[in-house]
């Protein structure tokens, strides 16, 4: 009996030390004042000297050749103009065949837009003088107009 009391005990001063406890983080140790850069306050060339920051124009090296990038375009060391692989594979009148062909579909791509157009706006003219017209048959037949809802079973039909 005596060895359970002292195990419950024992359970309870651990429940009181561990859980019980509201959490309470220990506080970090202040940070040392550390002096502040002043570059900042140089301007841009001192700023460049002092760090090194003149990095010229960007580079890359892609297999054996070497490009440099110069008035917006790559360019190799040798100072000649980059051309990509596939395009000298190519004649000049190969790339301009599809070239051709695009421009064909895209022009007729256009006309047929402008024609739908053409069709759209003669469509909602004669929409907008079949409505009109109703409305000035309406008027002189005295017959409420459709959108009243004072009659719903009378209907009127026009002959062309």
């Amino acid at each position: 009996m005596n060895t359970i009391a002292n195990i419950m005990q024992e359970l309870r001063d651990y429940w009181a030390d561990h859980f019980s406890r509201r959490f309470q983080p220990k506080r970090p140790p202040l940070r040392r004042i550390t002096s502040i850069s002043t570059f900042y306050l140089l301007d841009y060339r001192t700023r460049q000297a002092e760090l090194g920051l003149g990095y010229g124009p960007p580079q890359a090296q892609l297999s054996d050749a070497k490009f440099v990038f110069q008035d917006g375009k790559w360019q190799g060391e040798s100072g000649l103009s980059y051309r990509p692989p596939l395009l000298q594979l190519f004649s000049s009148r190969d790339r301009e065949k599809p070239c051709k062909v695009l421009k064909k579909e895209n022009k007729a791509l256009l006309e047929e837009n402008n024609y739908l157009k053409l069709q759209l706006e003669l469509l909602m003219d004669m929409l907008t003088e079949t409505t009109a017209r109703l409305h000035m048959v309406e008027k002189k037949m005295d017959v409420p107009t459709w959108r009243t809802k004072k009659s719903p079973n009378k209907v009127l039909m026009l002959k062309s």
